[in-house]
């Protein structure tokens, strides 16, 4: 029997969360505090967010969060033991924006959640060497940001961590496809807009 269509975008929609987490594994221990709710909701003040519905709270990832508006559709809600993920897919389907809310046991840092995901990435892939890093570096507000690509997406995000939860937020393109700038900059801006919840 054959996969339906959500299977396979269920199916993409983890590929995409895991190479994330392979590509960005290479963040390692960093002297920048760590990222804080009032200096992200104090950052979004001044974020352009059009293109976006107004912030709305999403229980399920315990964050407040500015979707695209438009033709916009939002994939089923995954859940695990270990995290919940939610994407939105473009109009043309070649652009994504998603959240993941990961609960840990500990209280941990981003660094380790980013570790932990990319040896469980290695561990399900059969080519441990499928992703290339682009870039990471720390922003002023104490995210970890990542640039990575695949034979199929290209991916940039951050990973945040407040006690004993972590947010991994993305955007990312299809390389197989024409990246369409206006559907890039609308998922980078509901990027920036993603705030944890105290």
């Amino acid at each position: 029997m054959g996969c339906t269509a959500s299977h396979t975008v269920q199916r993409t929609a983890t590929r995409i969360l895991f190479l994330i987490l392979i590509a960005s594994g290479a963040v390692g221990c960093q002297v920048t505090p760590p990222a804080t709710v009032k200096k992200i909701e104090t950052h979004h003040e001044i974020t352009d967010l059009s293109g976006l519905k107004p912030s709305q709270i999403v229980e399920e990832l315990r964050v407040s969060w500015s979707v695209p508006s438009g033709q916009w559709t939002p994939l089923p809600v995954k859940k695990t033991p270990l995290y919940v993920h939610q994407q939105w897919k473009s109009p043309t389907a070649s652009t994504g924006i998603g959240v993941a809310h990961i609960q840990m046991p500990l209280a941990l840092p981003a660094s380790f959640v980013i570790w932990f995901a990319k040896n469980e990435y290695i561990r399900r892939t059969s080519d441990p060497n499928a992703g290339r890093l682009i870039n990471e570096w720390t922003d002023e507000l104490g995210r970890q940001w990542f640039e990575a690509e695949d034979a199929k997406y290209h991916v940039k995000g951050y990973a945040i961590a407040k006690g004993s939860e972590a947010w991994i937020v993305y955007s990312g393109y299809r390389v197989t496809q024409t990246p369409k700038p206006n559907e890039i900059a609308v998922a980078e801006r509901s990027l920036g807009s993603v705030t944890p919840m105290n």
